[in-house]
């Protein structure tokens, strides 16, 4: 009596070795997936706090130029604005704008200018799943403007 080998079809090794490398492969790829949406969302934020941080330093220039040269100091946590939102409006990731003005020591009589350093600081904690405090992430601007006299 001969036993017939069945030479048709897949062994249970074969199988299992094809659904483990599928199963290697899919999480993988959503490994890559979700790395590419935190750091998109990264980018979206940073781009937050660019507008931000431009609007902040418009605003001190424009108030320079109208002629304002007394500049409130900046409490410790800033002014602060909201660069992340959740889906019910709560802030979930909050920004800190400071600036800094000082008269330019070589600003004369008729040209009076004054240099103004503003920045922007937000914590990078619920970015990347990060779970240390005090990883702060900053943009800065440096940048001058006139006074100006009408009389």
């Amino acid at each position: 009596m001969r036993i017939q080998k069945n030479i048709y079809g897949f062994t249970l090794i074969e199988t299992l070795i094809g659904i483990l490398m599928t199963t290697i492969i899919c999480s993988t790829l959503f490994l890559g997936i979700t790395q590419a949406k935190l750091y998109l969302e990264s980018i979206r934020i940073k781009e937050k706090a660019f507008i931000e941080l431009k609007n902040f330093t418009n605003e001190w220039k424009s108030m320079i130029a109208a002629g304002v040269s007394n500049f409130p100091s900046d409490s410790n946590s800033g002014k602060k604005v909201a660069l992340k939102t959740d889906g019910n409006g709560n802030t979930t990731i909050e920004g800190n704008l400071y600036k800094k003005i000082t008269k330019a020591t070589n600003s004369g009589q008729y040209s009076i200018y004054y240099n103004i350093q503003t920045y922007i600081t937000w914590d990078k904690k619920n970015l990347f799943f990060n779970k240390e405090r005090g990883l702060l992430d900053t943009l800065s601007f440096n940048t001058y403007q006139i006074q100006f006299h009408i009389e």
